[in-house]
């Protein structure tokens, strides 16, 4: 298990990932509000007492304030939550009137409103794009390679070389395709659409509920096949790789070690590790090529199940999912919005399980949960870090836009009544439905920051 990094680091991160995530999707309000002749009166980021600031020439207060777990945008005409005051009373000049936000038209009151999540999905979008246009996508069939002890999947009659080509009707073109049909149900019974020799087969599975933990110990429930889909191709290379080093090459489809025929890429360490400095003969299939390299194992360290160091043979090579298709820019922002809805759509999933009883509420996380994640992902590299980013972004996204009152759903959800009404809702009944928002949102606050220190090792989580 990877050790957790120290208090410093994981601030540090904390406030590396949630400082820009905040600022952008102010920004996003604060540009569109521009757009449409609205003065700002302030920009902050946090809340509470002002640590640092500047007032810039169109009369906006710029600030850094003490809790740094949000930030707003206040407009011009802003004196509360939910309206401003009437024109008789708010002793405007016309002109003063003119760049307030309540006076403005809905849709552009809608469209600055909206603005906020918006940005917060499409930074989303751009980071997962950037992703896709820089490492291509994978193409590969969610071809079954192995099983998994007590597999769920094989019990109900899959083989191994099926491919899975829809789950309860939903295609599945590729192994991307599943999570989201898969990990979010444990215990429920799914139909898998199966491709064997040509033909199609449907196969109702039980999904096993499984409990896993990443390398830093953090655990999660999740619904589980039972397949092993780690197909052998070299996905890519660890330092001083003595796969490389032996000619092997990304997106080679690895098909024997010495007379050992692989199918799954968790047959290779078996076979590598207690062989340290020995060469061995790699059989891949390239290009629809049979190659055979041969190949001297490195050395490196790990650690036993008795916890000693013992030296073990090492290939060299990540594990890859099948072929790498490289995209253009067009097709790579639209995986990144293709990702970014699916992860929503998850997100969906897991709340109203929650709702339903078929998850615990203690699952839900909160502010120091975040921290704990921003440091560990940020000790694992940028790669890791930049993708946890776009996860939060996306959650920030989703949660802004629940039409609760106080949010910019809230507020949506406002304009929409007023759409059907023709008219604004009453001063006092938007002021109880804010206070009432903000008092919900609160209470969800503390709770899930209840949840996040009760899971901490100190308390026994």
């Amino acid at each position: 298990m990877t050790g957790s990094p120290n208090l410093l680091t994981t601030i540090f991160a904390f406030l590396l990932v949630l400082g820009p995530l905040v600022l952008i999707h102010e920004l996003g309000h604060y540009l569109v509000g521009r757009l449409f002749g609205v003065k700002a009166d302030a920009f902050s980021i946090g809340f509470g007492k002002e640590i640092a600031g500047w007032t810039d020439r169109r009369g906006t207060r710029w600030k850094l304030s003490a809790l740094p777990l949000g930030g707003y945008v206040q407009f011009a005409g802003d004196m509360n939550a939910a309206s401003a005051p009437t024109a008789a009373e708010d002793g405007l000049t016309p002109q003063e009137r003119a760049q307030t936000f309540h006076v403005k038209p809905l849709w552009q009151r809608a469209l600055i409103v909206l603005a906020g999540p918006l940005t917060n999905l499409l930074f989303a979008v751009a980071i997962i794009a950037a992703f896709n246009f820089a490492h291509g996508k994978i193409v590969s069939p969610a071809e079954v390679a192995m099983f998994t002890q007590d597999s769920q999947a094989q019990a109900a009659g899959v083989e191994i070389g099926d491919k899975i080509v829809a789950v309860d009707g939903d295609k599945v073109a590729t192994i991307s395709d599943l999570p989201e049909h898969i990990v979010p149900f444990p215990g429920r019974t799914v139909t898998l659409g199966i491709r064997r020799d040509g033909r199609d087969i449907s196969l109702p599975v039980k999904l096993a509920d499984r409990t896993v933990s990443d390398s830093f110990g953090n655990q999660s429930r999740i619904g589980d096949l039972g397949i092993d889909f780690a197909v052998p191709t070299v996905g890519g290379f660890f330092g001083d790789s003595a796969a490389e080093a032996g000619g092997l090459k990304v997106g080679d489809r690895i098909t024997a070690i010495d007379d050992h025929e692989i199918r799954s890429f968790t047959q290779i360490p078996e076979l590598v590790q207690p062989r340290a400095g020995d060469t061995i003969s790699v059989v891949v299939n390239r290009d629809g090529q049979t190659r055979v390299f041969p190949v001297t194992l490195g050395r490196g360290e790990a650690v036993d199940e008795k916890g000693n160091k013992v030296t073990v043979g090492q290939l060299g090579i990540k594990a890859g999912f099948g072929e790498i298709e490289p995209v253009g820019a067009a097709e790579a922002v639209q995986l990144g919005f293709e990702n970014s809805f699916g992860i929503m759509k998850m997100m969906v999933t897991g709340i109203g399980q929650i709702f339903t009883g078929e998850r615990s509420v203690k699952e839900l996380g909160g502010p120091i949960k975040i921290a704990k994640y921003s440091g560990e992902q940020f000790s694992l590299g940028w790669e890791d870090f930049i993708s946890f980013a776009a996860l939060i972004s996306i959650n920030l996204a989703f949660i802004n836009l629940l039409p609760i009152p106080g949010l910019d759903g809230g507020h949506l959800a406002f304009y929409a009544a007023e759409t059907v009404r023709r008219k604004p809702l009453s001063v006092r009944s938007q002021e109880w439905a804010i206070r009432t928002g903000v008092a919900l949102v609160l209470a969800l606050m503390v709770f899930v920051t209840v949840n996040d220190v009760a899971s901490l090792p100190i308390f026994g989580g």
